[in-house]
Parts: C-alpha cells; sequence; structure tokens
C-alpha cells in the first residue's frame, strides 16, 4: 500500500511538471528544468525566446531563467513584475550580442532588458554592443524601471553581478548605457521617482558612453562594488537622488576616452553626482577603497565632481581610502572638486603623481545656475600626499569656512582663498594658484555633464 501511494504521487508530480512545461506557452528552445526555466539559442534572432522564457517565468512564479548555449543574439526585451534571475554560465561562456538596428530609440531609450519594477538579477553574462538603435540614439544596456502602466507602483530591485559590458564607444552610433535604474521613460522622473535598490557587483564596463546611472529616491539603497571601468565616457553618474550609495573597491579609469566632442561633457570624469530643483531634499554618499587612475586624454579631467544647481540639498559625503593616480596631461582639472557641498569627510586617501588641484571645495557660480551657498564643515584628515607633485594639493576657493585640514598629511600644498578655515598643516611653498579659473571651469564642466546625462537620448556627437 505504502508503495502504491509513493508511486502515484511521483506519477501526479510528473503530471504536474509536464503540465507546466506546456503551459509555458514558447517555442522548443524553453524548457523547464526542475525549478529553472532554460532557453537554448537558435540559428538567428533568439529575442522572443528569452522573452518569452522571461514573461512566463514572472507569471508563474519560476525563479531563474538560464541561458545554456554560448551565443544568442537579441533585440529588445521587456518584462514586468519579475522576481527571480536571469542567468547565464560566466561572462566566458555565454554572450549576447545585441543585433544591429534592432531598436527604437526615439521617444525614449531603447533597452536590451528592460525589467519594470520587480525584483530582479542579471549575473554572469557577457553583453556586446555595437549600433543598436534603428535611427541613432539612446539606448540602455539593463534598465531597472518603475511600471509605466502604473507609475504608483514604482519599487524595484536589481542585481546585476559578474557580467560585462562591451561596446563601440565613440565609433558607435548611439549613446550606450551599462546599468539604468531610474523613473520609467513614461513617469514623471520627480514626482514619480522609482524606490528601492541596485547593486552592481564585481563587472567590467569598457567602450560605452556611460556606466552606471541612477536616480531614486525616498532613501533608496545603491552599492556599486568591485567592477573595472575604462574607456568609458562618465562611469558612474548620479543625478537628482535622494539615495544612499555606497561606490566601494572599484578600479576605475578615466580622462581616457579622447575622442568625445567637449559639449557632450563626456570622456573626463569618473564620477558626477548632481542636483537640481528636481533633486529631493536629502542626499548621501560614500566613496571608498576605489581605486581612480587618470590617463590624460584632456587637460580638465576629474575622478569626482559634484555640484548642486537651482537649490541647496543636505547630501552626506565620506571620501575614504581611496587611491588617485593622476598624470602630468591633466593641467586644468582636479582629483575632487566639490561645489556647494557641506558637511564631509576626506580621510585616509593617498594622493600620487600630477593634477592641477587634487581636492578643490568652493561655492559655485550663481551666473551658471549653481546653488552659490556657503561651504562648510568638512574634515580633510590623515591623507597622504607624499607622492603627489601637483601644483595645489588641497584648494579652499569661495564660499569656504569653518573646514579643517588636519595635521599629519605631508605637509599638502594648500590654498585658503578666504581666510576664513583651519589650516593646520601646510607646505611652506604653498602658492596661490587658483585664481578662479578651476572653480569656472569645473561648474560648467559639471553643467555640461548633467544636461548629457538628461539628454542622453539625443543624437550623439562626435569629433573626428
Amino acid at each position: 500500500m505504502y508503495r502504491f501511494v509513493c508511486l502515484i504521487t511521483v506519477f501526479l508530480f510528473v503530471l504536474s511538471v509536464s503540465a507546466k512545461a506546456q503551459d509555458l506557452g514558447c517555442g522548443t528552445a524553453v524548457a523547464l528544468d526542475g525549478a529553472d526555466v532554460t532557453v537554448e539559442s537558435v540559428s538567428g534572432d533568439d529575442t522572443d525566446n528569452i522573452q518569452c522564457a522571461l514573461s512566463a517565468a514572472a507569471r508563474d512564479g519560476y525563479r531563474n531563467v538560464f541561458l545554456t548555449s554560448e551565443e544568442y543574439e537579441v533585440g529588445g526585451i521587456e518584462v514586468t513584475g519579475y522576481i527571480g534571475d536571469l542567468s547565464g554560465r560566466s561572462t566566458s561562456k555565454t554572450k549576447i550580442t545585441v543585433t544591429e538596428g534592432a531598436l527604437a530609440c526615439d521617444s525614449a531609450p531603447g533597452a536590451v532588458l528592460r525589467f519594470n519594477v520587480g525584483n530582479v538579477a542579471v549575473r554572469k553574462i557577457a553583453f556586446e554592443i555595437g549600433s543598436a538603435c534603428s535611427t541613432p540614439g539612446s539606448v540602455n544596456i539593463i534598465a531597472f524601471y518603475s511600471d509605466p502602466s502604473d507609475c504608483s507602483k514604482r519599487t524595484g530591485n536589481g542585481n546585476v553581478d559578474r557580467i560585462s559590458i562591451t561596446g563601440a564607444g565613440a565609433a558607435g552610433d548611439d549613446y550606450v548605457n551599462g546599468v539604468v535604474m531610474d523613473a520609467a521613460p513614461e513617469c514623471d522622473p520627480e514626482s514619480e521617482k522609482i524606490l528601492g535598490t541596485l547593486k552592481v557587483n564585481r563587472s567590467a564596463m569598457s567602450n560605452i558612453d556611460f556606466g552606471v546611472i541612477t536616480s531614486l529616491g525616498g532613501g533608496a539603497q545603491v552599492d556599486i562594488n568591485y567592477n573595472e571601468i575604462a574607456s568609458v565616457g562618465l562611469p558612474i553618474s548620479i543625478v537628482d537622488a535622494g539615495q544612499s550609495t555606497t561606490i566601494l573597491g572599484n578600479d576605475i579609469s578615466y580622462n581616457d576616452v579622447g575622442t568625445y566632442d567637449v559639449g557632450t561633457g563626456l570622456g573626463t570624469t569618473a564620477i558626477v553626482i548632481g542636483s537640481s530643483g528636481a533633486s529631493p531634499n536629502d542626499n548621501g554618499t560614500t566613496i571608498k577603497n576605489n581605486k581612480f587612475n587618470d590617463a590624460g586624454a584632456t587637460s580638465e579631467g576629474y575622478a569626482l565632481l559634484v555640484a548642486q544647481l537651482d537649490k541647496s540639498i543636505n547630501h552626506g559625503m565620506v571620501v575614504s581610502g581611496n587611491t588617485f593616480t593622476g598624470n602630468t596631461d591633466n593641467s586644468a582639472g582636479a582629483g575632487i572638486a566639490v561645489l556647494d557641498t557641506s558637511n564631509g569627510l576626506v580621510s585616509g586617501n593617498v594622493f600620487k603623481n600630477y593634477a592641477a588641484t587634487w581636492l578643490y571645495l568652493s561655492s559655485g557660480d550663481a551666473a551658471d545656475g549653481a546653488a552659490a551657498v556657503t561651504v562648510d564643515g568638512w574634515a580633510i584628515v590623515g591623507n597622504a600626499f607624499s607622492s603627489s607633485t601637483a601644483d595645489t594639493d588641497i584648494a579652499l576657493g569661495d564660499g569656504t569656512t569653518g573646514n579643517v585640514v588636519g595635521k599629519s598629511q605631508n605637509l599638502p600644498v594648500v590654498t585658503d582663498l578666504t581666510g576664513n578655515n583651519d589650516v593646520l598643516e601646510s607646505s611652506a611653498s604653498a602658492s596661490f594658484f587658483l585664481g578662479g579659473d578651476i572653480r569656472t571651469s569645473s561648474q560648467k564642466q559639471h553643467d555640461r555633464q548633467i544636461k548629457t546625462v538628461r539628454g542622453r537620448g539625443g543624437l550623439r556627437q562626435i569629433s573626428n
């Protein structure tokens, strides 16, 4: 009797799995393997099969869509409410090539993978892209959005883990964005800002225009950790965000792409953090244990460029334990340029080789739309300037007051434009260097970059 009951149970389970397999409603390249939905590559385009697998997984509650073949070709895929993974074997064994001209990028950025709300992880896949838009525009490789059919549904979680993205760089026809988390293009980016979390982990990006773009609200959490980013127009941009951001352990090359038109604001800067009148009132950023490498492609490069436009917000910042390596060809930029932002900590960093100035604090220029507020409450302590050959290591510019430059930092060259800061250690060779030039150029560079991020759906401008 017991054996009979067991046989019936097994038989019913097999029937159940078989029924579910039939209910997927996909082609023969899509199958069930236990709890996984698997997708094999077919000759030609794989878009419909991967789309069907993800849609069926979202509908029926499967938590993993697994790509079993080595190479796939896709256009645009969109799924709403999926909770689970899309994964390959590894970046060396699973590659997705984006079909040339397959995406419509006219009214909004096209997307290779677009996930609306849900809780999605994309893992162990290599992406290669050339000119994917049918007419030149902007395309996202992986986009996490709110729900375009109901913008009140705006909580999502995205996880990008051990992927690689390789593009055509400035030679391509489109703006290519690696990972984006933002309000859906159909929703209002200010009042219907997306909420949730984003993690970008142990991935590599090269020869694309933007690496990671985020604009979240409501105290959302973003972690960008242990990635390698090089030959990217703007590796990390955070615009009008109310998020807690941790940028940890990344290796970022910046100012290493000299083929962009300077008017785009691309090709010079590693991290841009900008706010405007559309920004929430609070933001927070921790930048820790990263390596920033200036390749000197232009004379105006920045490892970190922070500014506030239109209004002042509370932006808590910690920059700690990073290594900044400069370049003698960068004669007018800065390692860290922070405008209109107070109450930060710069501690335990190593500054090596040349920069026009390594750390610059200032009030912005109201004529350029800056918030133009007093900058105070910064502590610059415990850093190592012994390997610096900068003209000026620390520059305290217009509107700064009550900021502290601590002792035992290897006698950095410090200039204090206002005389209202507490400079406890400065090299005897310190000379007045600023003259307002860095402040003006930093503000204009930031404005160009913010405009480029916001207008990334427009046509590319490439210099020959």
